[in-house]
């Protein structure tokens, strides 16, 4: 039989120690330092309990670092007597030995009931400094769209149309889908429900007042906000990585005009008429609905339609439009703006700018549904 190969030596490239000796007098033979502390521990684990008489050699060493002379320290306190201890060791060994090291004092304890009111003035701090930081970014934001609206020749043409394409002509697949399914949703649910009150037909009116009305431009404000938002915060974010927004300035350039108005514009341009494909979609959805579960055919429900909404459900739906896409586009680019430099920082700020940016989008269409309401549209 064939003898077994042996194994492959240890990287010989790597720094070693080796304790000679037996009994109470060894001696160490290498380079003590952070990368060789394990091996030194594990040489000399038998003399971890303090006794006198035991005395280690150190002139074999070859280097010594500070963590190996705090570990040399440890052994003096433990009575080891250190030996040999070269010229060019001896000043680190008498600095390290002559540190006054104290453990760091316990930190005390926080009462729960103490830690709960901390984390609510901290979250309540927090809440109160976002709200000031989106309400100015937003009115400088308005400020300088209402100055490149006053003079377009500042305006960057390219810049818009690049955004508009990228936020609204690619997103219309998605958005067409998602219209389509959330009317597919409300339809079965509403004729399970009224079926039972033998108002099955009146799934047409739930269907095309909601879509128009609330559901329509809050799936695509939600969607832009996910998808254009999140873009929006990541391009300007690692622009600040790169400091070409500081290059900007440098170069006389404001980075509002530059980097937030294009943004701003394309959006406020694309999100009404994503909502007014999503309408479509929507209906086209309820359509499809009408005709499996009801009966109806496309021609009857296109009939109806008229019957159930008006142009005051239309007018809503894009009314709303143009003001999530002004808040969505502010607070994607005021958190790309806040990247400190790191990729950490702009995954952090991609991600509170979509979660603001879906919040304030609920919140307004809260306050929008109590306005109408009240005016009676």
């Amino acid at each position: 039989m064939p003898r077994n190969p042996q194994k492959p030596s240890a990287d010989p490239t790597r720094p070693t120690v080796l304790a000679q000796g037996d009994g109470n007098a060894l001696a160490l033979d290498g380079e003590l330092g952070i990368a060789t502390l394990a091996d030194a521990r594990s040489a000399l684990k038998h003399w971890s309990k303090p006794e006198h008489g035991r005395t280690l050699d150190l002139s074999g060493l070859r280097s010594l670092d500070t963590p190996g002379a705090l570990f040399l320290r440890d052994l003096r306190l433990q009575g080891v007597s250190l030996t040999g201890v070269r010229a060019e060791h001896k000043s680190l060994l008498d600095l390290i030995c002559g540190l006054d090291l104290v453990p760091l004092p316990k930190v005390p304890s926080v009462g729960r009931w103490r830690q709960l009111v901390v984390q609510i003035g901290k979250g309540g701090h927090g809440v109160a400094r976002a709200a000031v930081d989106v309400t100015t970014f937003v009115g400088r934001t308005a400020s300088w769209t209402l100055r490149g609206l006053v003079h377009p020749a500042s305006l960057r043409p390219g810049s818009i149309s690049r955004h508009v394409a990228e936020t609204g002509i690619q997103a219309l697949p998605i958005i067409g889908l998602m219209a389509v399914m959330i009317a597919v949703v409300i339809g079965y649910q509403g004729v399970a429900q009224l079926r039972r009150f033998g108002g099955e037909d009146f799934t047409i009116n739930l269907v095309a007042v909601s879509v128009l009305r609330e559901m329509a431009v809050i799936i695509t404000a939600i969607m832009v906000a996910g998808r254009s938002g999140s873009a929006f915060t990541a391009e300007i974010g690692v622009m600040k990585t790169r400091q070409e927004v500081d290059a900007l300035q440098v170069m006389g350039m404001e980075p509002m005009q530059v980097l937030v108005v294009p943004r701003v514009i394309a959006l406020v341009i694309t999100l009404p008429l994503l909502t007014f494909f999503a309408d479509i979609m929507g209906l086209l959805g309820g359509a499809v609905i009408s005709q499996f579960l009801l009966d109806m055919s496309p021609t009857q429900y296109l009939a109806r339609l008229p019957q159930v909404v008006d142009g005051s459900d239309f007018f809503v739906g894009l009314f709303k439009a143009p003001v999530f896409a002004f808040f969505i586009a502010s607070i994607a680019c005021m958190h790309g703006l806040k990247v400190t430099g790191s990729a950490e920082s702009v995954g952090r700020e991609t991600t509170r700018a979509v979660v603001k940016a879906i919040f304030l989008v609920l919140a307004l269409d809260a306050m929008f549904s109590i306005v109408f309401e009240k005016m009676g549209i």
